[in-house]
């Protein structure tokens, strides 16, 4: 998203059964940490339980502008 500062990017963790985003991070860059950020703050969040499955569809790189 631009800012007045420049681009920034955010990552956001939803929770399919209530919906809600559990975790979130957002950074001048499109690492790695980015998303393990808001996976971490997620977890923490919400303590699963073991056997927790994340699916990540990948939507920054199908939702780019186009010229």
């Amino acid at each position: 998203m631009p800012t007045s500062e420049g681009w920034l990017y955010l990552a956001a963790i939803m929770d399919p059964f209530s919906r809600r985003i559990v975790g979130w991070a957002m950074a001048d860059h499109m690492r790695t940490e980015l998303v393990t950020d808001a996976l971490a703050m997620a977890v923490a969040a919400r303590r699963p339980r073991p056997g927790l499955v994340h699916h990540s569809d990948k939507g920054s790189l199908h939702n780019e502008r186009r010229a």
